[in-house]
Formats: structure tokens, C-alpha cells, sequence
């Protein structure tokens, strides 16, 4: 008796395979490097709250080619969760698929993000990484940016999620971390140590290609997840 398989769902198999070898590697760079020196201790554990921003109706920025931010995030945000599982990190999504509340005719974006800063506020221990993507009239501006809340614990995960994100992802990069402005709600309501990373121009053509591609998202959820265990432990030494 032969056992057959559909040849398209072979390729996945094969692809999340690949996927996953290719994050087992960039964690062992990650932690080679000195990004990353331990896991999460059972006395120094909090939980990762997650947040792929937009979503629904709400796309977000859109890139020349037609490729909605709400997407990107969501597919990044994924890989974070997986990843942040596979090192024993405890997670709490705003969001797992592209259908939500956004999807009825009243939604409205400021009670949203009010519903997901509730989300984080009432998670014990949070610690926020909310996913989003940048957009600018010129197409030659590139690079992930991340923005913080106004309070020491924020500015010490930006700090270090930026500095990750230069190092491990784009050495070419110049800029720098930092406070998000007061009329991001998100950001400003959010009471845990919370930062946005704007992972990526979507007016950018040769980043909007990097950033749609799962090993560009890989790298990118390994560095988060990564920077989230290397802060609390840099917190539980202060």
C-alpha cells in the first residue's frame, strides 16, 4: 500500500521545517553573540503581550504593490509567539487572525487600541511589543524604529530591542530609540514596560520585499523575543 501526498502540502512541510531550522540557528547566533545569555528564570518570569498592530478593515500602511501592514504585523507577530513558546515564554496575543471587531461598520481605531491597552493592563507581570510598520513620502527611507513609553522599564527594552535590531538585522541602520510621542494611545495608556517597533518602511520597495519574506520575519521575531528574555534578565541583576 503506497501513502501519497499532495505535493503543495509536501512544500509547506518542507518550508516550516527550513523555518524552523533557520530559527534554531539565529537563536544560537543571537545567544552566541552575548544578545542572549539565558532563558527566563522561574523566579523572574512575566508574560510577553503581543501586539500585531491594525488589523481588519483597518490595513494599516499600504505599500505600492498593495501589501497591507495589518499582514505583516500579524505574520510577525506569529512567529514572535511561536518562538517566544519554543524558549518557554509565556504570551498573551492582542490579535491571532485578520478578522476581528475592526471587521463591523461602527469599529472604531481609538476604542480598539483602548481594548488592547486593557488587554496588557490586565495581564499580570505584561511586558508590551506592539508590531507595526513605518511609511514616508520619499521611497529611500528605510530602517526599524522603535518608539517607548514614558518610563525607565520601557526605555531600557527600546534601548536594547533597538540596539538588537541594528546589530542582528541591519548594520546600516542610524536610527536610534526613541520616547513615542504622547498621542500614540496605545503607548501612552498601556501601564507594563511597552515599546512599538516600527520594523520596516512599507514606502520603501526593497524593504517592503525583505520585510514580506518569512526568514526577514524570522529574524525580526527572534530579535524581539530575544531582546524581551535578555531584558528581564538585565532587569532581575539591576
Amino acid at each position: 500500500m503506497f501513502v501519497t501526498i499532495d505535493l503543495k502540502r509536501l512544500i509547506k512541510i518542507v518550508i516550516v521545517v527550513v523555518l524552523l531550522i533557520a530559527a534554531i540557528i539565529f537563536v544560537k547566533l543571537f545567544i552566541s553573540s552575548g544578545g542572549l545569555k539565558s532563558v527566563i528564570s522561574q523566579d523572574n518570569r512575566s508574560t510577553l503581550v503581543i501586539d500585531a498592530g491594525h488589523g481588519g478593515i483597518d490595513g494599516g500602511a499600504i505599500s505600492d504593490s498593495g501589501l497591507k501592514e495589518s499582514d505583516i504585523n500579524l505574520a510577525i507577530a506569529l512567529k514572535t509567539e511561536a518562538l517566544a513558546h519554543f524558549l518557554g515564554v509565556d504570551t498573551v496575543m492582542t490579535r491571532e487572525t485578520d478578522t476581528d471587531n475592526s471587521e463591523n461598520k461602527a469599529y472604531s481605531e481609538h476604542d480598539n487600541l483602548v481594548e488592547r491597552a486593557k488587554l496588557a493592563n490586565s495581564t499580570e507581570n505584561a511586558v508590551l511589543i506592539s508590531i507595526h510598520q513605518n511609511k514616508f513620502p520619499s521611497a529611500v527611507v528605510s530602517g526599524a524604529e522603535v518608539m517607548y513609553s514614558d518610563n525607565d522599564d520601557s526605555k531600557a527594552l527600546g534601548l536594547l530591542t533597538q540596539g538588537n535590531l541594528v546589530a542582528l538585522l541591519d548594520s546600516a541602520n542610524r536610527r536610534v530609540a526613541r520616547p513615542a510621542p504622547k498621542e500614540l494611545l496605545l503607548t501612552s495608556t498601556a501601564e507594563c514596560p511597552t515599546i512599538l517597533v516600527e520594523c520596516g518602511f512599507m514606502s520603501n520597495p526593497q524593504e517592503v520585499q525583505k520585510l514580506a519574506s518569512n526568514e526577514y520575519q524570522l529574524k525580526i521575531a527572534v530579535i524581539l523575543s530575544g531582546s524581551y528574555i535578555q531584558y528581564l534578565n538585565n532587569t532581575a541583576l539591576a
